[in-house]
């Protein structure tokens, strides 16, 4: 084998990068009739309220920002539930602002990066289907999208690819030191002492108010808990006083010992209230009211002599008499 011996590899013909791999293109154009539509008919760069409204576009973006990562979405939460501790706290509002002017940063940067890769997505756009035409799978994803758009885009004449950049050129660089300004002020500001100092202080806030919830969850669990148990002891402690009879005697069908117990001594306070002043009567008779109550209610003659009822008039009848009004 000889040592000057080479390997060869047969030349290929590398494919030209078509504008559809371009995510911008992809989250702005690629399947979205609307914008697609703009585009065709007018040849003029998206304005700048259709691109916001874009959520995976601005989506895309907010992943290029400069500087340290910052969740804006816990952010933004953490201080709409603070809100209220904040502006009592000494350096509440102090910290209010300085996120306000962080949120200010970061939106004036999101635009103005919107607003150039926009414009420089409409430029690739422009070039690949009006002055170079040699995108074909471009070409075919428009297509698909909107079918009179290959009729459009022939017939219609356009300038060449020099006058296009001249064009642009202004417009292009103003929008790129724009977004090149509001991404040095923003990485700045995140890099910043101050930023680090009301960060931490930030953590700290949301650990105390994260310890405080929680004891308030603890808290009020702990009360529903006591208060189904209390609830739970008071209707076993009443189930059974709902099956009694109101102006029935315990005496009658078998009760709870502490409902037989309290009717025991309402009997006995309404006894001394009410006929206190005959017991002394009744136990000179040698009768007690306890043996008054034993006694056979149709036997008159009893009821007499215990002085539950008066005499029998001659007007009235046994079934007519009722006890002693005192």
């Amino acid at each position: 084998m000889s040592l000057t011996t080479t390997f060869t590899l047969p030349f290929r013909k590398a494919t030209t990068p078509s504008l559809t791999l371009d995510p911008c293109f992809k989250v702005l154009y690629e399947n979205n009739k609307q914008n697609l539509t703009f585009f065709v008919t007018t040849k003029a760069p998206l304005p700048l309220s259709e691109v916001t409204k874009s959520k995976p576009f601005i989506g895309y973006l907010s992943t290029k920002e400069p500087g340290p990562v910052v969740e804006y979405d816990n952010m933004r939460t953490a201080i709409a539930a603070m809100r209220g501790y904040l502006m009592c706290t000494p350096h509440g509002v102090k910290m209010m602002d300085f996120y306000k002017d962080l949120l200010r940063l970061q939106g004036h940067w999101l635009i103005a990066l919107a607003e150039q890769c926009a414009f420089d997505t409409w430029i690739k756009l422009t070039q690949a289907l009006l002055i170079d035409r040699n995108d074909d799978a471009l070409l075919e994803s428009v297509t698909q999208t909107i079918p009179t758009a290959a009729s459009n885009l022939c017939v219609s004449g356009f300038i060449d690819r020099y006058q296009f950049a001249q064009l642009v050129q202004h417009e292009q660089s103003r929008l790129r030191l724009q977004c090149h300004e509001a991404a040095e002020e923003l990485y700045a500001f995140k890099t910043s002492k101050d930023f680090w100092n009301q960060h931490t202080k930030l953590v700290a806030m949301v650990e105390h108010c994260e310890n405080k919830l929680r004891e308030i969850r603890q808290r009020s669990a702990r009360r529903k808990t006591q208060r189904i148990a209390k609830s739970r002891a008071a209707a076993e402690y009443n189930s059974d006083i709902f099956t009694r009879q109101m102006g029935m005697s315990a005496r009658y069908f078998p009760q709870p010992p502490h409902v037989t117990r309290r009717v025991d001594n309402w009997m006995t306070e309404t006894r001394n209230r009410c006929f206190g002043h005959l017991d002394a009567r009744l136990e000179d008779s040698g009768i007690t009211f306890d043996s008054a109550e034993i006694y056979n209610n149709n036997d008159h003659a009893q009821a007499v002599a215990a002085g539950v009822v008066p005499p029998l008039q001659p007007h009235q009848t046994q079934t007519q008499i009722q006890p002693q009004q005192v």
